[in-house]
């Protein structure tokens, strides 16, 4: 998969630059649904996209987080033990149910090949059912593909792409924030989520990114270009809010 980023980055800068014009339609408010998150050992830090939201005292406690319907990624890092990530995408005002997942069971080098060609499959057939428009489609495939290896940051960077093109800016940052968890050091990952946070009105937070974006590839020029506009942005808003005072 690795192979295929300076592809995905590029495919990403012509969309961005495709879409730079666009603005993102608004959503009407939607009713909270709560996650409750039991059975874990003490001590437990809770992340959810890339916010800490509390952590584990005992086995028996239950902490419940309320969250906006939509894709989430979850996060369970106990003491001891591997990071849990945990996909949720819950319905407006649904109660979900989060517990430790069951030990994953010992694959012999055999099923390992077989999983990762079917991870590799399933990320050609997403990007081309992507090229050909069936947005749908590539999306359930790399969800199944984030399933066989949900760490992978290039998988939920095509999922941020895709997200991108259908102009739904939620889930791409959602996704963007996801594939650099788990590699903090892909310039393509920042830009896009920089994009994203743009059209969803954070100009800081943009900038933030965008300016991380051009720092681990100084060479892009999309990435300066980003920059530069979104500052400019930035300045123009702060102007404005000193004229109402």
């Amino acid at each position: 998969m690795g192979s295929g980023r300076q592809v995905a980055s590029a495919l990403q800068a012509a969309i961005l630059v495709a879409a730079a014009s666009l603005a993102a339609a608004g959503d009407k408010p939607q009713e909270p649904t709560q996650v409750r998150i039991q059975g874990f050992p003490a001590g437990c830090a809770l992340e959810l996209d890339a916010a800490p939201v509390g952590k584990t005292s005992t086995p028996t406690e239950v902490v419940v987080i309320q969250v906006d319907p939509g894709d989430h990624y979850l996060h369970a890092d106990c003491p001891g033990q591997a990071t849990q990530s945990f996909f949720i995408s819950p319905r407006p005002a649904q109660l979900i149910d989060v517990k430790p997942k069951p030990p994953a069971p010992q694959v012999s080098p055999l099923e390992a090949a077989e999983a990762r060609r079917e991870l590799t499959e399933l990320a050609q057939k997403a990007i081309q059912a992507r090229g050909a428009g069936h947005a749908d489609e590539a999306i359930a495939d790399l969800h199944r593909a984030t399933e066989l290896d949900p760490e992978n940051p290039d998988l939920h960077q095509e999922l941020g792409i895709t997200f991108l093109l259908m102009k739904d800016w939620e889930r791409a940052r959602v996704e963007y924030l996801e594939a650099i968890k788990h590699d903090p050091t892909e310039g393509a990952s920042h830009n896009g989520l920089g994009y994203a946070l743009e059209k969803l009105g954070d100009i800081q937070a943009a900038v933030d990114e965008f300016r991380k974006a051009v720092r681990l590839d100084p060479d892009d020029s999309t990435y300066q270009e980003h920059y530069i506009e979104a500052l400019a942005i930035l300045e123009d808003q702060k102007e404005r809010a000193k004229k109402k005072k």
